[in-house]
């Protein structure tokens, strides 16, 4: 009998199968000096993001000005930034004036829905107390880097 039961049992078989899609976050910052006009600036060599010549312009000792500088996340990943700030090759001041960025470093969420998110920036640019008059008339380029790395 188990012969004859074994010829005619049928072999049960079932399936389920799963599918989907995956796609690439995107990863877009962009820059402002107003908050309104963005733009990519994403070239060392040229910089499309200038502040405008007044804003640091004749300075005195002892002086400290600053400028909100704006950044914007348009893209599907969150983003790490970090902020810094650096003296062009090419000064002339004989003494620097301080400059520093702060926030230093922050996080900036994912664009949700379409829609960008935003943090900013303050530049502030100190001239020594005791300036030294030799660096009348002086000037240099600051170079503000907003390095930004995706994540989860």
């Amino acid at each position: 009998g188990g012969i004859g039961a074994a010829a005619t049992s049928a072999a049960w078989t079932d399936n389920v199968f799963f599918s989907s899609t995956a796609q690439a976050a995107t990863f877009d910052l962009q820059g402002s000096l107003n908050g309104t006009s963005w733009v990519q600036s994403d070239n060392a060599n040229s910089i499309q993001l200038v502040v405008p010549a007044a804003t640091f312009a004749n300075l005195l000792p002892g002086q400290t000005r600053t400028v909100t500088l704006y950044v914007e996340n348009t893209g599907t990943a969150n983003s790490s930034l970090v902020a810094s700030a650096a003296w062009a090759t090419g000064s002339t001041f004989t003494t620097n004036p301080t400059i520093s960025v702060t926030p230093a470093s922050t996080t900036l969420a994912a664009a949700t829905g379409g829609t960008p998110t935003t943090t900013t920036v303050t530049l502030t640019v100190t001239a020594p107390s005791d300036w030294a008059s030799v660096n009348q008339g002086k000037s240099g380029n600051v170079i503000v880097t907003v390095a930004g790395t995706a994540t989860a």
